[in-house]
């Protein structure tokens, strides 16, 4: 049940509780010293009446043995005034003399000095004093000892009664402050998270059409500085991705129906009259053609979304980079000499890796590289390694892509055309499969292009790749 409560009514309990704890403690305070207020008020009244009734014991003793009835009634006139005031003359052995036996015996002897006594009698608190007194020499007969024990009891009903109707009113008091507390805690936690409810409402007004729109800051309080801030960094990085996803799908869109067009201008060109089994045959393999550039792009598309789910299968191995690359620019030599473009390649490493994957990656670079290079001119693959990681640099001469267009090389379908040479070949999924296979490996596929050339490095660092 406690889980259903709402944050209003969880901080008005939480309230009510503190500010109860409080007013408890303060009571308590209070009572204890009330209490103690009260019995040092009736320690020094007891020590009065002490020395009281010594000196009038003292002052109306005769000579020889003492008529202690009549020496009661005095000592009792004399307390008469003197409110809920008892008085007890022992023997050291416990023999009324005088007074009251209402009361428990004292717990001293003849030796020793005063004694406050506290205790409870039939529902009723007591306080008394205890002391010895010796009698004059010429006021002790054999029938009497040399010293009898003084003792002034003190009922404390009436300050017994004071302090409960304090408590009750204490008790009556805190019932109210409950109220009052629950009442003010749920109108103080309305008015603090008032902030808060105008939040929740304007969150509702983020929609996929209206990703733009953020929480403000001013005007909220400092504890939910950092709710808002991680909140619209959310939206920023979901505004991102919804972009991307648009611009995926319109590039995307844009790829499949250059061949999705040929295939039916094709088709429809070939059925548009009789034509001999040589003209079929040709618009059977320019259908192919654009069936295996569709069927390359779903499959490179594919090779994606697994990466991005980490479903890829990597079958590691030690590789000699140098060889695998002198391999492919054996591979790629016929393309790069029907384009007038030089390959070189420049240091050697050992990498831990997915051999055909690795090949991949260098392949897309390496392609991309001879595509953008200028006739006549030379693309150089620099391999090196040190104790901390295997880099492979792909570097081609040619105009330079912009700063601010390098992050977005490595997206799907994207080509900085209006930087480099129009070409139009690919898919556009090259760069993008690099970096994939690359990242999978557990390293980065960065670029930096200026006047001088464009170069692409993959980083492995040996902790990922051994």
């Amino acid at each position: 049940m406690r889980n259903h409560l709402s944050l209003t009514a969880r901080l008005s309990l939480m309230f009510s509780l503190t500010m109860l704890a409080i007013w408890g403690l303060v009571s308590l305070v209070l009572i204890q010293a009330l209490d103690q207020h009260f019995a040092r008020q009736d320690e020094a009244d007891l020590r009065g009446k002490m020395v009281l009734v010594k000196n009038l014991l003292a002052t109306q003793l005769d000579n020889g043995q003492p008529d202690w009835t009549r020496l009661e009634s005095r000592l009792h006139s004399a307390l008469a005034g003197y409110g809920d005031h008892r008085l007890q003359i022992t023997t050291p052995q416990g023999r009324l003399l005088a007074g009251s036996q209402l009361f428990r015996p004292p717990a001293t002897d003849a030796n020793a000095g005063p004694v406050i006594e506290s205790w409870e009698e039939n529902g009723i608190h007591y306080r008394s004093i205890s002391a010895p007194f010796a009698l004059p020499p010429r006021t002790s007969v054999s029938e009497m000892p040399d010293t009898v024990m003084i003792r002034v009891v003190f009922d404390t009903r009436y300050h017994q009664h004071f302090i409960n109707d304090i408590k009750n009113g204490l008790l009556w008091l805190t019932g109210g402050i409950a109220l009052i507390s629950i009442l003010l805690g749920w109108m103080a936690s309305r008015a603090g998270l008032k902030p808060l409810r105008s939040l929740a409402r304007l969150s509702t007004q983020v929609t996929a059409n209206k990703l733009d729109h953020r929480l403000p800051v001013s005007g909220a309080p400092i504890e939910l500085h950092g709710p808002i801030h991680a909140f619209n960094n959310m939206l920023d990085r979901l505004e991102e991705s919804f972009q991307r996803l648009t611009t995926f799908s319109s590039d995307i869109a844009h790829e499949l129906r250059t061949p999705v067009n040929g295939l039916l201008l094709q088709t429809q060109v070939a059925l548009s009259q009789t034509r001999s089994d040589h003209d079929y045959r040709e618009a059977l393999y320019a259908n192919l053609e654009a069936a295996e550039r569709l069927n390359r792009m779903i499959n490179e598309m594919l090779f994606l979304a697994k990466s991005e789910q980490g479903q890829l299968a990597i079958q590691c191995q030690s590789l000699d980079l140098a060889e695998e690359v002198d391999e492919l620019i054996e591979f790629f030599e016929p393309l790069a000499s029907e384009r007038q473009v030089r390959l070189q390649r420049l240091g050697h490493a050992r990498l831990w890796g997915d051999r055909a994957m690795l090949q991949r990656a260098i392949s897309n670079l390496l392609t991309n590289a001879i595509r953008y290079t200028p006739a006549h001119q030379e693309v150089s693959i620099r391999v090196n390694g040190d104790d901390s990681a295997v880099t492979v640099e792909v570097a081609n001469p040619g105009s330079p892509i912009p700063p601010e267009e390098w992050p977005r090389l490595f997206d799907r379908f994207y080509r900085a055309d209006h930087a480099r040479q129009q070409v139009t070949e690919g898919s556009g999924l090259g760069l993008a499969i690099a970096k994939a296979i690359v990242t999978s490996h557990g390293g980065t596929l960065s670029v930096h292009s200026d006047e001088q050339e464009t170069c692409f490095t993959a980083r492995f660092p040996l902790s990922g790749t051994e």
